[in-house]
């Protein structure tokens, strides 16, 4: 391009372009997790294409006649599509999304997308063709004006405006009228998708179809995964990083139980019931051989007792049951050719809230079916009729622990306990090793669970074993029995059977354990949760103070059109995203701020005082950046180290004396004025004031739009990088641009002895003009 700008030579930078995406998990042959409720997951990546590196280039035109030089920068952002199987289906939806610590939990705002439009110029040459597709042609929207950009023979240039003889929707411009030339064109195109989240979700149903942009783009690669609910995402935004984001999502699982619009989790009882029963992952157990399982469904309604376990890994039935069996206070077994769930809970319970329908109730059966005594237990020999055995003191456990997963803190594990104040004061503090319960996700149920193992540590210490014979044969776990026996001490004591066992001659050997009347039991009430402190990184950011914006003088920058910005954001906010419009309408991002500038406003009047003065004054109030500024030397004030722009007037100075509140500073001693030919004049009360250094964002603009109005936005986010502001909410500042030139130098001037007067700037070149007579008289 050296012909264009006068054989300049051209500088590209080009930052390294990448290929691919790092990946955040995607490992074969994992288990696909099971879950109910309501869980959080991280997801498996399950399938990954359409990567893409879209460049994003900016050119400076330094220089001028006969030396210009051409710096065009090109940067990358990148996209991807991509498949996270998260578990298996169906499940009832995804209602929340974390990436990394940022969590959006409306699903709504999941599929809003943001696709600004943006107008970008960009110079192309126009060969024998006529023609030339823009750079952003799969998003292009419109075009907006094309230059001509011709070369004289000292290298100086000039444009003029033509119009195209076709332009096609996918940005390709036909210019009949032009060969071998160079074209500046102007036009809109869709910007790179901004919005955090942007999900489709399957819910892994068994008839489910493939997804619909990968039926659309990769046909041959599209699978149905049927069974498997998954999060998907179509030219998910990566910014500048190829890494695969951090993604969590909050799911919906099966058998989601809802109370006043919250899932509380599911039913244990259907819980066990999937996993036994399903058709797709459950165990195959015949549903005719379940018992009425009514009782153990309304215990957990009744108690309160929802679980939302979610199994990743692989695991025995027999543990999975147990520990659920032992969660919500229960035993499971097999009698009467049936598998029977009994409750232990020994209290009558109801639960009604009218407005779900959800009524329930429970009746414990603690009527002991016989009352045993000598005459009915079996010996043999002088073998005693009941044997006991007492758990000791040491192993009965007054302090016990439970970890849950709190789905009101983001399902971050958190520690139920329950202590018995009098046994510890009794017997010390002895502690349970903590039980992992992480199928609880309600901070009350975590509480009553471990006061119900609390109690049972505590108050069910001896196990009884004795034998009976045939007649008793219609006694099963669960049921009540009374025993009498004067020489073990035990008069009407009673007792729950745990186990029987029956021997070739229909002998039956009946374990059982101490029953004593509430210690099955125990109530839900409300309770501080010891969480200690947490952040949340989602905390709105609120809005960017109003900026200071002004254009930079030309020594501050390359090619004479550039402004600067000073801004700050208030509390909770960590910077801002700045973006520009030539229209007011559509904006585009160019760049983020994250340091505050030191700008504020007078807090009196600004005299208009001379240059160099050392009486004259500037109070200025910085609170809302929380600006410090600092003194220096009249040679400070001189080399305008300690530069500031007021309201259009750059000024320095020597001394900045803080006053009695707090950021507010009085400007004096050694005053310089009207710096950089700005005008030295009087500025008004609460006219805006910036320290002029490098905290101050600097944008260089096309030299075009000199003379026209621009529009700025700060979009803050809050000092985590999360809690956007809504664009449509920021303020989009005015700012009229003016396009500042150099001062000449080496300016002169002669009279030719034909008249014509002659003005020259070095060897640059020269003007001259005929002079003429005013008014009749002299020249």
């Amino acid at each position: 391009m050296s012909g264009m700008f006068g054989g300049g030579d051209d500088i590209h930078n080009e930052e390294k372009r990448a290929n691919g995406v790092v990946f955040q998990s995607s490992v074969k042959g994992t288990p696909i997790p099971i879950a109910f409720g309501r869980a959080r997951l991280s997801g498996n990546l399950i399938w990954y294409n359409h990567f893409k590196a879209i460049p994003h280039t900016t050119s400076q035109t330094s220089g001028g006649k006969g030396g210009g030089a051409t710096i065009t920068n090109t940067t990358y952002t990148y996209t991807a599509s991509f498949m996270f199987g998260l578990c298996e289906g169906p499940i009832d939806s995804i209602v929340g999304i974390w990436k990394g610590k940022d969590y959006q939990a409306d699903p709504s705002s999941l599929k809003e997308v943001y696709t600004p439009k943006v107008a970008y110029n960009e110079e192309r040459y126009i060969s024998g063709s006529h023609q030339t597709r823009v750079a952003h042609g799969e998003n292009f929207l419109g075009h907006i004006r094309a230059d001509v950009i011709t070369t004289d023979s000292e290298g100086g240039t000039s444009s003029e405006t033509v119009t195209p003889t076709n332009v096609s929707s996918d940005g390709l411009y036909t210019f009949n009228t032009l060969s071998d030339q160079y074209v500046r064109i102007t036009y809109q195109y869709n910007g790179i998708n901004i919005s955090p989240a942007i999900i489709d979700q399957a819910d892994g149903g068994y008839t489910q179809d493939r997804w619909a942009e990968m039926l659309a783009h990769y046909e041959d690669e599209g699978l149905w995964y049927r069974g498997i609910a998954y999060a998907a995402a179509w030219d998910w935004n990566l910014g500048a990083s190829t890494g695969m984001p951090n993604l969590n999502f909050e799911v919906i699982g099966m058998n989601p139980f809802t109370v006043r619009g919250i899932v509380l989790g599911a039913n244990p009882a259907d819980i066990v019931m999937r996993l036994l029963t399903d058709a797709h992952f459950g165990l195959g157990f015949p549903s005719t051989y379940l018992g009425d399982w009514a009782k153990y469904r309304d215990y957990c309604l009744a108690a309160g007792m929802f679980l939302s376990p979610s199994y990743t890994a692989q695991e025995e039935a027999s543990s999975i049951l147990g520990k659920l069996m032992r969660l919500t206070n229960s035993g499971l077994l097999f009698s009467e050719g049936v598998l029977k769930i009994i409750p232990f809970g020994d209290t009558a319970l109801s639960k009604t809230v009218a407005a779900d329908g959800y009524n329930a109730s429970y009746t414990p059966n603690i009527q002991p079916i016989y009352e045993l005594n000598d005459d009915d237990f079996i010996v043999d020999g002088a073998e005693d009729p009941v044997i006991i055995d007492r758990r000791p003191v040491a192993d009965s456990y007054n302090h016990v622990q439970v970890e849950y997963l709190d789905s009101d803190n983001q399902f971050n594990a958190e520690i139920a306990e329950a202590k018995d104040p009098v046994a510890i004061e009794y017997y010390g503090l002895r502690t349970m090793d903590p039980l992992q319960a992480h199928e609880i996700t309600l901070a009350g149920t975590a509480k009553a669970i471990a006061q119900n193992i609390l109690q049972r540590s505590l108050y069910v210490r001896n196990s009884y074993t004795f034998k009976l014979g045939w007649k008793y044969c219609l006694l099963e776990p669960g049921d009540f029995v009374t025993i009498t026996d004067p020489a073990s001490g035990l008069n009407h004591t009673p007792v729950r059977i745990v186990s029987i066992e029956e021997d070739d001659t229909g002998l039956l050997t009946i374990e059982a354990e101490d029953a004593p009347p509430g210690v099955s039991h125990s109530e839900t009430y409300p309770h501080q949760e010891a969480r200690g402190f947490t952040l949340d990184y989602n905390t709105p950011s609120g809005a960017a103070n109003p900026p200071v914006i002004f254009e930079a003088p030309w020594p501050f920058t390359a090619n004479g059109h550039e402004i600067r910005i000073a801004a700050s954001v208030g509390v909770n906010s960590g910077g801002c995203h700045v973006w520009f419009s030539n229209d007011g309408d559509s904006f585009v991002r160019v760049g983020v701020i994250t340091a505050p500038a030191c700008h504020g406003f007078l807090t009196e009047q600004m005299a208009k005082f001379a240059d160099g003065s050392t009486t004259g004054t500037c109070s200025v109030d910085l609170s809302e950046s929380g600006g410090i500024l600092t003194s220096g030397g009249a040679e400070d004030a001189n080399n305008k180290t300690t530069l500031a722009w007021v309201d259009g007037e750059f000024i320095s100075f020597t001394t900045a004396e803080l006053q009695a509140n707090p950021f507010q500073y009085k400007l004096k001693g050694l005053m310089r004025r009207g710096l950089y030919a700005t005008k030295a004049t009087t500025h008004a009360e609460r006219s805006p004031f910036t320290l002029c250094d490098d905290r101050l964002f600097r944008y260089a603009y096309d030299p075009d739009l000199a003379g026209k109005t621009i529009y700025v936005k700060l979009q803050a986010f809050n000092q985590f990088g999360a809690g956007t502001q809504d664009l449509a909410n920021a303020v989009a500042y005015p700012c009229t641009l003016v396009g500042y030139l150099p001062t000449p130098t080496n300016l002169y001037r002669s009279v030719a002895p034909e008249g014509s007067i002659v003005f020259g700037c070095g060897s640059f070149g020269t003007m001259s003009f005929q002079a003429t007579s005013r008014f009749g008289g002299g020249s």
